[in-house]
């Protein structure tokens, strides 16, 4: 049995403690915040699941798979579909009232190379980047890709009891500041001992913690992640300003809006769930400049949702804002989890090597670091 100490209790933090437990080791989780789920949670205020920006999950995914497991209340989840999306400039994605222009578009969105801007939409839509995940791609034109009547506090709750459940304890507002071989060390200055670590906090602080292991090592590692950021709008509104559309995507500004409860009406007959973001266009973000600055970035989105849904603003019932988050870790390279396991060091996230993206990639690097933690100590 190992003592492993879990950093970050994000859904990959989560997922692999789980993994770590049920192998029999001995289990700690640290966040550095007040609350658990990293980006991929929601507030629950007034019955409106309010996060960080739109998410959607694969079906029968690492996320969906985990989460339909860890509770006895079966999961309602529905996908976005192509006849409810809408491309600016190109008009829904596979009307349901053409059947010719349906089916034209369809073979269509089976060249990902193509540059029309139907199969970009898709692609953004997919994956919040332009050809990056073939699999997210194609879940979407098979209906694949899902929101849940939970939201993101839901699903992150299922881990969280979970993990109650076998006794894993998980404590939040510590800050990990220091790790060697033996222990680690916290901003308060106390110290934790372990045999494993496992840093699901994100690639700019894991790079922190590894960089005195061995500092040529982790530049040569982490100095090819491409981090992209957002802005984002989430807004509960009393009316339903994109009227039956679930979602409505500008390719040329890389902008899109997501009505949730369109998507998955168990969330709420009444009104709609607005999750809208901007995508990258910053100086420092990989790809074209579009925008000048965060505010300038975030002011368009506020435009695009005036245009597309228009009087969104005076039927506001809850509403947050941010200029800019990470919503992309990583470009083509991930870092590889097994970088740093000589040290005792495993590595979970979005922005670790697997053959998934986003909320899947960090459930699945974060269970397959759970897994090989007994390989570690051979």
């Amino acid at each position: 049995m190992a003592r492993v100490l879990v950093i970050g209790a994000g859904l990959a933090g989560l997922a692999c403690a789980l993994e770590a437990t049920t192998a029999g080791h001995h289990v700690v989780v640290l966040e550095r915040s007040s609350r658990i789920g990293g980006r991929g949670t929601s507030q629950n205020i007034d019955g409106l699941p309010i996060g960080f920006g739109p998410h959607l999950f694969l079906k029968k995914g690492p996320l969906h798979d985990l989460s339909r497991k860890l509770s006895g209340i079966k999961m309602k989840a529905s996908p976005i579909q192509l006849h409810k999306v809408e491309i600016v400039g190109s008009g829904i994605v596979r009307p349901s009232n053409d059947t010719g222009l349906s089916l034209e578009r369809k073979r269509l969105l089976r060249s990902s190379m193509n540059e029309d801007p139907i199969v970009k939409g898709c692609q953004f839509i997919s994956n919040w980047s332009f050809g990056k995940s073939e699999k997210r791609y194609i879940a979407l034109q098979k209906n694949k890709l899902l929101v849940s009547n939970e939201g993101w506090s839901g699903m992150v709750g299922r881990l969280a009891a979970a993990l109650d459940e076998v006794g894993v304890f998980i404590e939040c507002g510590l800050e990990v500041v220091q790790i060697d071989r033996e222990k680690a060390t916290l901003s308060d200055g106390r110290e934790i001992e372990a045999d494993v670590f496992v840093l699901a906090c994100g690639p700019a602080a894991s790079r922190k913690l590894v960089q005195p292991l061995n500092a040529e090592q982790c530049d040569r590692v982490f100095s090819q992640l491409k981090r992209t950021t957002a802005s984002f709008i989430e807004a509960g509104l009393d009316s339903k300003p994109l009227l039956e559309k679930q979602a409505v995507v500008d390719v040329e500004q890389q902008l899109a809006v997501l009505d949730y409860r369109a998507i998955q009406p168990r969330l709420g007959l009444e009104g709609s769930h607005l999750s809208a973001v901007a995508v990258g266009g910053l100086s420092t973000d990989p790809g074209p400049t579009l925008y000048s600055s965060p505010k300038h970035r975030l002011e368009s989105l506020n435009l695009f949702l005036n245009q597309r849904a228009a009087g969104w603003h005076q039927h506001i019932v809850h509403h947050s804002e941010q200029e800019k988050i990470t919503i992309l870790d990583s470009g083509q390279y991930k870092i590889p989890q097994l970088a740093f396991a000589k040290h005792g060091v495993l590595f979970a996230g979005a922005w670790v090597e697997s053959e998934h993206e986003l909320s899947d990639a960090a459930v699945f690097t974060g269970r397959t670091a759970g897994r090989v933690i007994s390989s570690l100590l051979g």
